[in-house]
């Protein structure tokens, strides 16, 4: 089966490569979004060959960080292609998985519905309890490779931002990981505020 060959294939590189010292676009956050697809994905009532070609971008969009940090998703869709070619995968769903990887650029853009799942899939976290934490790990990770160094205000208000300009794609989106997302914003406008005190 396409999906556990490709699965096993993504697997082995984010474990073998630069990407093991990533703390968050890692191994853990490819099967995040793997799952993520898989829940929104059945929520929506999609085809089996839709959750196929899902499940594929999901394993192959954070894949290029194995070769750079910025710019990542171009590498991504290279590795993919190549895989995807050499596996006889059709030409026609080869494209689908290209541009739901190119979707997941920020600002994010999808231009279907398979691409607008794997948006939400990748921000879930942003409406999940669970986001502080992730949050903190994102923040390790672009000072270690990106060497941005900003004060806590400062790390608080690009999120709060960022949060604030954000907008799920899907409908499930918009219904069930919304509410977690204005509760998140909430908990880092009320940190914003005791961060100067």
């Amino acid at each position: 089966m396409i999906t556990k060959r490709v699965l096993q294939y993504c697997s082995d590189i984010l474990q073998n490569s630069k990407c093991r010292e990533l703390p968050f676009h890692n191994l853990t956050h490819t099967q995040e979004v793997v799952d993520n697809v898989l829940n929104i994905a059945n929520k929506m009532e999609r085809e089996t060959n839709e959750i196929e070609i899902l499940v594929i971008s999901s394993s192959f969009h954070d894949i290029g960080y194995s070769e750079t940090y910025n710019n990542h998703e171009e590498f991504s869709k290279k590795i993919a292609f190549k895989y995807l070619t050499e596996a006889h995968y059709p030409k026609e769903k080869i494209e689908i998985v290209l541009s739901c990887i190119d979707a997941t650029k920020t600002p994010q853009k999808p231009s279907n519905i398979l691409g607008e799942i794997l948006c939400d899939a990748d921000l879930f976290h942003i409406g999940s309890p669970n986001f502080l934490f992730r949050n903190l790990l994102l923040k390790e990770e672009w000072e270690m490779f990106c060497d941005l160094k900003v004060t806590e205000p400062e790390w608080l208000k690009n999120n709060i931002k960022f949060l604030d300009e954000h907008r799920f794609k899907t409908n499930y989106g918009k219904e069930f990981l919304e509410r977690g997302k204005q509760e998140n914003l909430h908990k880092l406008k009320q940190l914003f505020k005791y961060s100067y005190v």
